[in-house]
């Protein structure tokens, strides 16, 4: 059944109350509140019939309605204005990425601390899947004769180490010239990471086995969540036990967002929401996912927030739409030193 223009309108008031007062809304309320040049009688007709069709909801308390999930999607796709920033919100945001650094670690860590002061929410990051990038450099530092700490550079900057117990003693010297020969074989190569297994399985040399099995094979894009105390405000504790055992497991969380968008298409520069019921994990049913993708190479990243289901939409995909873009800025100047 399709909705008409004025129970598109009365819809829109009623989740628009209820996101920013967090109650609901009765006909005469509405009338006074909103100027809506309706009677309370048509009104409260209007909110049956939005009833029928399953966007509100009344309450237990109240003969007030709230929006359903059906409620909140029409209102995300077909109701919804994105806000834009104020002057002092982008201000804040293009002094956070004036000075320009080089390592995508940092950017991404200042992005996820960003959008949690900006919404008041969980600021989350997930960095692309490194392991289709190219590799810059590999440096072996000599720790001692059984233990290596491997410092691998990628193309697009992001440094990862890792430590290498080493199963044959080797010298200073000798860590110094398998560092070079793998080296010069990755500059003549243009290997990937996830091409080197090749190059390593080739050579009987027991330092490269290890870095195949202990470095990069543990090359990965990193997940980044700053403020995700919010996430736990007016909830009971057995409630926030269940998502705080997920929310430890950051390798978990950031799988979600991987699986996320690699099941879903996403227009480059769209801000999309997702309700965690959507995801079928028992933790997250109450909690929405605003977020935006964007590019490093061949791979995507994910840039968002996490909150409560009751979120000022609005202002929250109008904020991490212009972070997205600074961050795309930056990377895109990343890109560009990397091509001269």
């Amino acid at each position: 059944m399709a909705i008409s223009d004025r129970e598109k309108l009365v819809l829109g008031v009623i989740i628009d109350y209820y996101l920013t007062f967090g109650d609901t809304i009765g006909s005469r309320t509405l009338v006074k509140k909103y100027n809506i040049e309706l009677s309370s009688a048509t009104i409260r007709n209007v909110m049956a019939d939005l009833e029928d069709m399953g966007y509100i909801s009344k309450t237990h308390t109240s003969s007030g309605r709230i929006p359903t999930d059906k409620g909140y999607k029409f209102y995300l796709h077909e109701l919804l204005k994105v806000e834009k920033i104020s002057k002092e919100e982008r201000k804040k945001i293009d002094m956070a990425y004036e000075l320009r650094v080089s390592e995508l670690e940092d950017i991404l860590k200042k992005t996820s601390t960003l959008l949690s002061k900006l919404t008041s929410y969980a600021g989350i990051v997930v960095e692309p899947d490194i392991k289709r990038e190219g590799i810059k450099k590999v440096e072996l530092v000599h720790i001692e004769d059984y233990l290596i700490m491997a410092v691998i550079v990628m193309d697009n900057m992001a440094v990862r180490t890792k430590k290498i117990s080493l199963e044959h003693g080797l010298s200073r010297e000798e860590v110094a010239a398998v560092s070079k020969e793998l080296n010069e074989k990755l500059r003549k190569g243009e290997l990937k990471s996830y091409e080197v297994e090749d190059f390593i399985l080739e050579k009987d040399n027991p330092v490269l086995s290890n870095l195949e099995n202990e470095v990069f094979q543990d090359i990965e894009g990193q997940f980044y969540m700053n403020n995700a105390s919010s996430i736990f405000q007016n909830k009971s504790v057995e409630e926030a036990r269940e998502t705080l055992e997920l929310f430890n497991k950051k390798k978990g969380m950031k799988e979600i967002f991987e699986i996320l968008v690699k099941s879903r298409e996403h227009d480059y520069g769209d801000v999309n929401v997702v309700f965690g019921d959507e995801l079928n994990i028992k933790g997250l049913e109450d909690f929405s996912f605003v977020y935006s993708v964007y590019k490093m190479g061949e791979s995507q990243g994910v840039i968002g927030v996490i909150g409560p289901r009751r979120m000022a939409y609005s202002k929250t995909m109008g904020l991490v739409k212009y972070v997205t873009k600074e961050v795309n800025k930056v990377i895109e100047e990343i890109e560009h030193k990397k091509e001269r």
